[in-house]
């Protein structure tokens, strides 16, 4: 049996483990289609916030400008979304084997926290003609560590969810479910005056 979790676990929750891993490395941090389907988006809210216990309407901001990806980062959230997000990471880290869990998390940080930060400067380098250099550099590393964040939550969440008293409070999983919203090339920061919060990173048509 590996140890790369730092203690035994059972091959099927390794496996899991494994297979988010490797679907956090494939993300395209920070690049959406041209084109998104907000129906879609919808769905993927309204499911990752009932894993919350929350119900919010989804508002679109675009991210323009640099003084753009500092709101999406400085936002003030809800109280609700706040004791909400922290209940559930409580119940996760509680629920989880020690080692095991930091080492996910950490295996989970380092996969999206280098990629995110590329594809973040790469975009914020674009708008920092209404800024300083430091500020872009700034903005940059606060998205990817908001990606980063979302991305080793998530990793707790999934060896979370091998364990039954943590399935029957949360059977869906909570910060798992965020994941989609990055897959698709978008920056999600959570609810926000009562709505949850969606920016749209600008939009490259690569060749």
């Amino acid at each position: 049996m590996s140890q790369k979790y730092n203690q035994k676990l059972p091959k099927k929750v390794e496996q899991g483990l494994n297979a988010y891993i490797k679907r956090i490395k494939a993300i395209k941090w920070f690049k959406p289609a041209d084109k998104i389907n907000g129906k879609e988006v919808k769905q993927i809210v309204k499911f990752a916030l009932s894993g919350f216990g929350l119900k919010a309407k989804l508002e679109w901001r675009k991210l323009e400008k640099i003084s753009d990806w500092g709101a999406a980062w400085g936002a003030a959230r809800d109280a609700a979304w706040d004791v909400a997000r922290d209940a559930a990471w409580d119940a996760a880290w509680g629920a989880t084997w020690g080692a095991a869990r930091d080492a996910a998390r950490g295996a989970a940080w380092d996969a999206a926290r280098d990629a995110a930060w590329d594809a973040a400067w790469d975009a914020t380098w674009d708008a920092a003609w209404d800024a300083t250099w430091d500020a872009a550099w700034d903005a940059a590393w606060d998205a990817a560590r908001g990606a980063a964040r979302d991305a080793a939550w998530g990793a707790a969440d999934v060896l979370a969810l091998n364990l039954e008293d943590y399935k029957k409070k949360y059977p869906n999983g909570n910060f798992v479910n965020l994941i989609p919203l990055w897959e698709l090339g978008l920056y999600p920061v959570g609810v926000v005056n009562g709505k949850f919060v969606i920016y749209i990173p600008p939009i490259k048509n690569e060749s």
